[in-house]
């Protein structure tokens, strides 16, 4: 089984699982198909493959009542872990506003 991690995943499987991960949280794991592209699709087999989770089509039959979505997926502990961790990466990830926001603050304490 491979071993996934922040740094051996792509930016692209890393925006996917956090999109699943946001999913898990907020939709019951249901993912909306119009929000994904072939390589999202390539990312979750890949997730699958390596045990992280499992995702599917909604059956046709349900279509109608899903409010847009067309897939579900199901995290398994280690998916929740690597989900944290990305989410622990990207905090990390200081913007230009903020950058501003704290040069302001470290001015404001100096005088």
């Amino acid at each position: 089984m491979m071993q996934l991690t922040p740094d051996t995943m792509t930016k692209d499987e890393r925006s996917m699982l956090l999109y699943a991960e946001t999913c898990m949280v907020d939709y019951s794991g249901l993912l909306e198909g119009q929000r994904m592209n072939s390589a999202d699709m390539d990312a979750l087999k890949k997730f699958k493959t390596a045990g992280l989770l499992d995702y599917g089509r909604i059956p046709a039959a349900l279509l109608d009542r899903s409010y847009g979505k067309t897939h579900w997926v199901t995290f398994n502990e280690s998916a929740w872990t690597l989900a944290h961790q990305l989410r622990r990466v990207r905090a990390r990830q200081i913007g230009t506003i903020r950058q501003a926001v704290d040069a302001a603050l470290a001015e404001r304490t100096a005088a």
